[in-house]
């Protein structure tokens, strides 16, 4: 079983065990019992051989129909042949029997060992978030507040470019998104520093950029400027990066930093703009210890349905359907269309509508910036009320992105 799935993951362009994606639906259907031999059609082959074997010898014998050899090759010979098949199938019948329990107790190991990799979790050391509400003053949590509320900043403004009237929550400034951006490089800078100044001095960090497409290009830029021994994560987007980091780095004390940025060149309806910081830890430390909570591994969709990625979602958080949840949904049409609302009724019954914030309803799409601005309003919501939420990002109609955060404190949590 373990090789088939190392098989499996490698015929997927995986790299190796360490950071194999947690899938539960590629381990094999539980094998069925094998049906024991019909002793009633064994008696009637047995019957059918002898028969067979006595008339065969009658028909081609040629001299006296006597004698030891006579009566062996009449009866004991179809008899034997008969108890000899019989035998072979029952040993068959056994060894498959073993196979099969085999294959099921090593099936349910790795379900069981799967399932342990998919609860692991990490704890957020610290956080920043700039949109249009805050300005990543300490203590300001203007979107919270408003987000709660379900009020919204979103109002008709003039686009970038001049000419299209949109509903945006822009940053307060202008120019062009490139030199918005650089405007905030030194105040990111400046946090990056001071949180990753938190943590042990031996504590390995790595680093991810989560950039809209068109800032892309300044992630090295600010890598350089953040002077310090951090280990960089590339080629990964949305909460993939925590997926892999709780997957390849996990066995060893680490942290991990992620700076997401969504500024729009030409903004779409309803969206909005952030810049966000994350800093995780996959060990608990003395910055984490009062109220602490946890983001647990994401769950991502990018073929099953919402039902199922809910599911996976509450599994890896461990939590049941009696579970008080908060949800945090943005992007896509989760607000308006009825596969939201279907898996929650389904599988989190206590997910009602007036315990969900609508974020774009709020201060829109962020884009990029989107998931892990979701996580910060949902970490801070279980810091204060020690609720568990789940956070649900759908960046296409393809792809949803989900992730629970529980307290130390929730029930259910290990």
């Amino acid at each position: 079983m373990w090789l088939w799935l190392y098989a499996y993951y490698l015929s997927a362009d995986c790299n190796g065990w360490l950071i194999m994606p947690v899938n539960l639906d590629v381990i094999p259907d539980k094998a069925p019992d094998i049906q024991r031999p019909i002793t009633v059609r064994w008696v009637i082959a047995g019957v059918i051989i002898l028969l067979t074997g006595a008339g065969l010898t009658l028909w081609f014998w040629q001299g006296e129909r006597t004698g030891f050899i006579f009566w062996f090759a009449a009866i004991c010979l179809p008899v034997l042949v008969w108890s000899s098949l019989f035998a072979l199938r029952r040993v068959g019948y056994k060894l498959e029997c073993v196979a099969i329990h085999s294959f099921n107790r090593e099936r349910e190991d790795v379900i069981a060992s799967e399932t342990a990799r998919g609860q692991r979790f990490a704890w957020p050391v610290d956080q920043y978030l700039i949109n249009a509400l805050e300005t990543g003053v300490p203590g300001n949590k203007e979107t919270q507040r408003i987000a709660l509320d379900k009020s919204s900043i979103i109002t008709h403004c003039l686009a970038r470019d001049g000419v299209s009237t949109i509903r945006h929550s822009a940053l307060p400034d202008h120019g062009t998104p490139q030199t918005i951006f650089e405007s905030y490089a030194s105040d990111l800078r400046a946090h990056a520093v001071s949180m990753v100044a938190q943590l042990p001095a031996a504590m390995p960090c790595y680093v991810a950029f989560d950039f809209c497409e068109n800032l892309s290009e300044l992630a090295d830029a600010l890598y350089a400027k953040i002077d310090l021994p951090l280990r960089r994560i590339r080629d990964l987007t949305g909460v993939s990066i925590l997926d892999y980091w709780l997957d390849r780095h996990h066995d060893n004390p680490a942290a991990l930093l992620i700076i997401s940025a969504q500024i729009y060149e030409l903004p779409p309806q309803d969206s909005g703009e952030a810049l966000t910081i994350m800093l995780l830890s996959n060990r608990q430390i003395a910055t984490t210890s009062s109220q602490a909570v946890r983001i647990h591994r994401p769950q991502i969709n990018r073929q099953g349905t919402l039902n199922h990625a809910l599911g996976r979602a509450m599994l890896w958080a461990k939590l049941d359907a009696t579970a008080p949840l908060r949800g945090w949904i943005t992007g896509g049409k989760l607000a308006s269309e009825e596969g939201w609302s279907n898996a929650c009724a389904a599988l989190a019954p206590k997910l009602t509508t007036q315990r969900s914030v609508n974020i774009d309803a709020v201060i829109g799409y962020a884009g990029a910036a989107a998931p892990w601005q979701s996580l910060i309003l949902a970490a801070r919501q279980c810091k204060s009320d020690a609720e568990p939420q789940i956070i649900a990002v759908e960046s296409s109609s393809s792809c949803h992105q989900l992730c629970a955060v529980t307290s130390e404190n929730t029930l259910g949590i290990v």
